[in-house]
């Protein structure tokens, strides 16, 4: 009987994360419109199941409800007073302090990066508010009223000309997020202008709301990142603006931004729904209502 035959076994090749195209969602056209709608029973709503459309329709339908019944608020009035610093002096004050993310982003590979460019109005308030000092906490501004500054970024200065569906259609065309994260997005706009009533819904701040808060649950949840730059493109706003939108985000939800557990998310998204549906009921005439038109007085024509 011949002796076995020793096999050697090779190790596996190194990683290439750049190759690794499989974790990329996939690039594809898709409509809000033609997604199932979410269940009618609280109890069948499964947010491990949900489609990313579903949970996408969810968000407009609950945004424009809300932002129907709010109508047009308008924006804190803007501080005024002596000594504050310009554009150039915030940046020297912040020079040798930049952000940097945590983690690196996912590589993208560079033919999928190609997007059409759109553009929101600017934001109401200026790039230098609060303001900065050389001194962390000198000359600092109360909170209350950092966070009314901070509420201000969110406000365009007119509506923008795409309607909300529209806008997150085009953000999950050219960047593609999951179930998870929208769910999530939802659940930041929940906390920022209802239960906490920190940015008022309205027609002028809900883009900036669903960009930045999409943009913060995407890194809080997910391992795959797309870029910041190519998320402000998307967007319609340059990347300073998408980075202070992202710290308002943080800042003004406390930097509680990870959920855990899928019954939180569940949680979430049902009292989502439901100021939907309140705010909807809130604009409707009620039943005693009973429009009456005037019968018009006849006039004789000679003839």
């Amino acid at each position: 009987m011949d002796p076995p035959v020793e096999r050697k076994i090779l190790p596996p090749s190194a990683p290439n994360p750049a190759e690794d195209a499989g974790v990329l969602p996939e690039l594809s056209t898709l409509s809000i419109q033609d997604a199932p709608s979410p269940p009618a029973n609280d109890e069948d709503m499964d947010v491990l199941t949900m489609s990313r459309e579903t949970a996408m329709k969810i968000i407009v339908r609950s945004v424009t409800a809300l932002a129907n019944s709010a109508g047009d608020v308008p924006a804190t009035p803007p501080l005024s007073r002596p000594g504050t610093p310009s554009a150039k002096d915030n940046f020297a004050a912040l020079k040798g302090h930049r952000r940097t993310s945590s983690r690196p982003a996912t590589p993208i590979p560079a033919e999928r990066q190609l997007h059409q460019p759109t553009e929101l109005d600017p934001p109401e308030a200026s790039h230098d508010e609060p303001t900065i000092t050389h001194d962390i906490g000198a000359g600092a501004l109360p909170e209350p009223l950092q966070r009314l500054n901070m509420a201000r970024k969110f406000f365009s200065k007119t509506v923008p000309k795409v309607g909300v569906e529209e806008y997150i259609n085009r953000i999950q065309k050219f960047c593609p997020l999951s179930t998870a994260v929208w769910l999530a997005a939802g659940s930041y706009i929940l906390r920022l202008c209802v239960i906490d009533r920190s940015v008022p819904l309205t027609y002028r701040t809900m883009h900036r709301l669903v960009l930045a808060c999409a943009l913060v649950a995407m890194k809080a949840l997910e391992d795959h990142r797309w870029p910041q730059k190519r998320f402000a493109a998307v967007g319609g706003v340059d990347d300073a603006s998408l980075s202070r939108l992202e710290l308002c985000v943080e800042f003004l939800l406390s930097f509680d931004v990870q959920i855990f557990t899928p019954e939180k998310l569940k949680d979430l998204t049902l009292q989502l729904q439901r100021a939907g549906q309140a705010a909807t009921m809130t604009t409707k005439l009620p039943s005693s209502f009973n429009l009456k038109l005037a019968n018009p007085k006849m006039r004789h024509v000679q003839v």
